[in-house]
C-alpha cells in the first residue's frame, strides 16, 4: 500500500470515530439549566381562629318623644343632633290653661277644707249631745252623713287637683335617659296632639352591634367573648366589643344564629344604624409554622410546596391548617427553619436545581 492509500485511510477511520462519538454524545440526557427562584423561611406566629359576621349597629336604648298633654309648644330647649344629659329638659308646652285650673281647684279644696272642719265639730257636737242624751239619733247620723260627704269631696278635689299637677309636669318633657337627639319634628308654637312625635333620642354610648353568625359555631360561642368591629364609615379603625347575647334559635331560612356585642363607643366614633363586619376569636393558637399563601402549589390531593435542599427543589406534600391574611398554617409537610419556594414554582420540577434570588420582601432569604 503506497503511503498516499495509507493517509486516506486513516483520515476515513477518523472521520468514522468522530461520527460515532457525535452521535453517542447526542443520545446521552442533558440537565434542565436551574430556574431562578425566590424563597422564604418557615416561620411561628401565634394565629387566631376568628369568624367574620355582617350586621348593624343599634342604640341600646331609643325612644320617641311624644307629649302625654296636648298643647302649644313654648319652648324647645336643645339644638338638633346634640347630646343631651339624664333629666334635661328638652321641650315646655303652654301651661296656661292648667295652671288656672289648678289655682281653682286649690281654692275649692280650701272651701272644702273649710266645710270638713265645721262637719266635724257638728258631729262631735252631736255626739256629745247625743252621749247626754239631748239630742235624736237622728241628728246624729244627719251629722255623721255631712261630715262624710265633706272628706269625700275634699278626696275629690285633691285627686283632682294631682291629676292637674300631673299634666302641669307632662307639659315639661325631660330627657329619660343621656344620649342624642334627632332633629326635631316641631316648631315653637306649633300645637301638638297627645302622642304626636316630637323628637327621637337615642343611645350613643355604649352601643349595641348586631350581626348573625353561621349555625356551625354555636358551641364554640359564649357571653363575654371580644369582637373586633370595623365600620364603613372608618375602615382603617376597629373597635372592640363584648358579646351579650347569642340567640337560642337559628334562623331555618338562613341557618345563622343572631348575636349582639356591647360596644363603648366612648369617643362617639361610631353611630347607630352604621353597617359594621364583626370578627370574633373562637381560638388562639400560639407558634404555629406559618407560609405565604402564594407558594402553595395546587394538586390533586390537596397542596404541596418545593423545598430548596442542597440547591435543588424538593417536592412535598403538606397539610393546611387556619388562615390569617397572607399565611396560612402547616399542620404538616414542612418544619420552622426550612426554605421553600415563594416564586418561580410554576416552572420546576421535583428535584431541579435552582437559583435563588434574593428576596425584596423578605431580605434575609437567600
Amino acid at each position: 500500500m503506497t503511503r498516499y492509500c495509507l493517509e486516506r485511510v486513516l483520515l476515513m477511520l477518523a472521520a468514522v470515530l468522530l461520527l460515532a462519538g457525535c452521535e453517542q454524545d447526542d443520545d446521552a440526557p442533558r440537565e434542565r439549566p436551574a430556574v431562578t427562584v425566590e424563597v422564604e423561611e418557615v416561620l411561628t406566629l401565634d394565629l387566631e381562629d376568628t369568624v367574620r359576621g355582617f350586621g348593624s349597629l343599634r342604640a341600646i336604648e331609643r325612644v320617641v318623644l311624644r307629649p302625654e298633654v296636648a298643647g302649644r309648644v313654648l319652648a324647645v330647649h336643645f339644638e338638633e343632633g346634640s347630646e343631651v344629659e339624664a333629666g334635661q329638659l328638652l321641650f315646655e308646652l303652654d301651661a296656661e290653661k292648667l295652671t288656672q285650673q289648678r289655682a281653682a281647684r286649690d281654692a275649692a279644696l280650701r272651701s272644702a277644707n273649710i266645710r270638713l272642719a265645721d262637719a266635724e265639730r257638728q258631729l262631735r257636737r252631736q255626739q256629745e249631745l247625743r252621749r247626754r242624751e239631748l239630742s235624736s239619733e237622728e241628728a246624729l247620723d244627719q251629722a255623721r252623713a255631712e261630715q262624710e260627704g265633706a272628706a269625700a269631696e275634699r278626696d275629690r278635689l285633691q285627686a283632682e287637683l294631682a291629676l292637674i299637677e300631673a299634666e302641669l309636669a307632662d307639659t315639661r318633657i325631660h330627657a329619660p335617659f343621656a344620649g342624642a337627639v334627632s332633629e326635631r319634628l316641631v316648631d315653637r308654637g306649633a300645637y301638638v296632639a297627645v302622642g304626636e312625635a316630637l323628637a327621637t333620642l337615642y343611645q350613643v354610648a355604649p352601643l349595641e352591634a348586631s350581626f348573625n353568625l353561621p349555625e356551625r359555631h354555636l358551641r364554640r360561642l359564649e357571653r363575654g367573648q371580644t369582637v373586633r368591629l370595623r365600620s364603613v364609615a372608618d375602615p382603617d379603625n376597629r373597635f372592640e366589643g363584648i358579646i351579650s347575647y347569642i340567640s337560642p334559635s337559628v334562623d331555618e331560612a338562613s341557618r345563622t344564629l343572631l348575636v349582639k356585642a356591647e360596644v363603648s363607643n366612648e369617643d362617639r366614633a361610631l353611630r347607630p344604624g352604621a353597617f359594621v363586619s364583626a370578627d370574633v376569636t373562637l381560638a388562639r393558637r400560639s407558634q404555629r409554622p406559618v407560609v405565604s399563601m402564594e407558594s402553595l402549589v395546587a394538586t390533586r390531593q390537596g397542596y404541596m410546596v418545593f423545598v430548596v435542599e442542597n440547591g435543588r427543589a424538593v417536592g412535598r406534600d403538606i397539610e393546611t391548617g387556619l388562615r390569617q391574611g397572607a399565611v396560612v398554617e402547616i399542620l404538616s409537610g414542612v418544619e420552622p427553619g426550612e426554605r421553600i419556594v415563594r416564586q418561580g414554582h410554576q416552572r420546576l420540577d421535583d428535584g431541579q436545581r435552582v437559583t435563588v434570588l434574593e428576596s425584596p420582601a423578605r431580605g434575609g432569604d437567600s
